[in-house]
């Protein structure tokens, strides 16, 4: 009987320490990592856009005035509005559009 109890705390400190051991590697990677992989990660946790999230955003874009650029973008992509883009389009289309007017690129 004395065995096995004894066994099962060494079991359990290996447990411990291997959990310790995780933490630690974890603890390294983020210290380590670079803002790329970082934001490769979170884009990978990140949840897929609904077509009503795209539609708010682009619609709050059109109202700083750039209904234009919008519609360019969703031409681009083949479709004739936004119900006819593609949700894999989704986050690009957003990224594009959430980018207008905040490069040098000569928009407002």
């Amino acid at each position: 009987m004395a065995a096995m109890s004894e066994m099962n705390l060494v079991i359990e400190e290996l447990r411990t320490a291997a959990n310790a051991l995780i933490s630690a590697a974890d603890s390294l990677a983020q210290m380590y990592s670079t803002p790329e992989e970082t934001e490769a990660k979170l884009l990978q946790e990140r949840k897929p856009l609904s077509l009503d999230e795209v539609r708010d955003i682009l619609r709050r874009k059109c109202e700083e005035g750039f209904a234009a650029d919008v519609k360019d973008m969703i031409a681009f992509l083949g479709a004739k509005s936004l119900k006819d883009v593609h949700p894999d389009d989704y986050e690009p289309l957003v990224n594009a559009v959430q980018a207008l007017g905040n490069g040098g690129d000569g928009d407002a």
